[in-house]
Formats: C-alpha cells, sequence, structure tokens
C-alpha cells in the first residue's frame, strides 16, 4: 500500500491482481481503458506499469482497494508525462468496478492520488479530463474539489479539462 485514507488504499497494479480486474470490468471501463477487456493484453499493460514503477517511469497505473481488505475494486491511472500535458502537470483517468460504483469510492481514489502527486513534489497540477456526457466522471472531478477549466477536442470527441493545483 502506498496511500490510504482508512476506507481505500492504493498500490501499485500488479500482474497478480488480471483476474480479479477482468472478473470485475464492464463496457464503460473497458471503453475507457480498451487494452484491459481481455486476459493477454491486460497481462502485458499490468507487467508494463510494473516495470514502470520499477524504473520511475511516468506511468502510474495502481490498483484502488478496499483497506483493509485488499479486494480489487478499480484503478487509477496517474500520467507524469503525455503530449497534452504542461510541464508540472500530471492526468489522472479512473474507474471503479459496477458493484463498487455510487460510494464515492472514485472520489476518494483521485483524492488519494492526488495526495500521492503531493508526495511526489514534482507536480504542480492534477488535471482529469472527461466526456462532458458522461457525468458520473464528471461528478468525481467536482467531488474531488477539481474545478472546470476549459473544453477541447481529442479526435472526433469533446472532452471537459477539470484542474486542481497540487
Amino acid at each position: 500500500m502506498l496511500v490510504s485514507d482508512g476506507v481505500i488504499a492504493l498500490r501499485p497494479i500488479a500482474v497478480a491482481d488480471v483476474p480479479a480486474h477482468l472478473a470485475g470490468a464492464d463496457p464503460a471501463l473497458i471503453r475507457l481503458w480498451p487494452d484491459l477487456g481481455a486476459d493477454e493484453p491486460a497481462t502485458e499493460r499490468f507487467a508494463d506499469s510494473a516495470a514502470a514503477w520499477e524504473t520511475g517511469g511516468p506511468a502510474r497505473l495502481f490498483a484502488v482497494t478496499e483497506f483493509p481488505a485488499a479486494e480489487l475494486i478499480g484503478l487509477l491511472d496517474i500520467r507524469l508525462a503525455r503530449p497534452y500535458l504542461d510541464k508540472g502537470q500530471a492526468s489522472i483517468e479512473y474507474a471503479v468496478y459496477p458493484e463498487r460504483r455510487r460510494r464515492g469510492l472514485a472520489t476518494r481514489a483521485v483524492i488519494l492520488g492526488c495526495r500521492y502527486l503531493a508526495a511526489l513534489g514534482t507536480v504542480e497540477e492534477a488535471v482529469i479530463r472527461v466526456d462532458p456526457g458522461h457525468t458520473s466522471s464528471v461528478g468525481v472531478a467536482r467531488r474531488a474539489r477539481f474545478r472546470y477549466s476549459h473544453s477541447a477536442t481529442d479526435g472526433d470527441d469533446r472532452v471537459d479539462w477539470y484542474l486542481q493545483a497540487i
């Protein structure tokens, strides 16, 4: 465990998490992360993420777990580098498995992700980009005290940017 609020915890994802992830993933999560919808690509992505953790790479995929049981309930993806980010920014993407939704757990995970970023000491601002029609994701950003910044296009899709000072 890297960080916890006493209800949930974040820890680096591991290849051993693939079966629990696949059991919990639904079409909404797979739409967000298409490469995490099947065994082989999920195993590859989790292995790459584990390697990035070991080498200090810019991708930080977290397992979101219930505390203290450590049951996998979702994912939090922090990226310290993306083409659309400015220096000092990090992106946050998140998903909680369907049976755990609507309990505030995604909001807790985002807040813990921000605490993690603060501890790094190299990030000044967190960015959440969401489809404005995905009201649950917009709600998570707002409840985590991110402020709306602007709308932009990402390919053919419109995304709203929410920002939080770290």
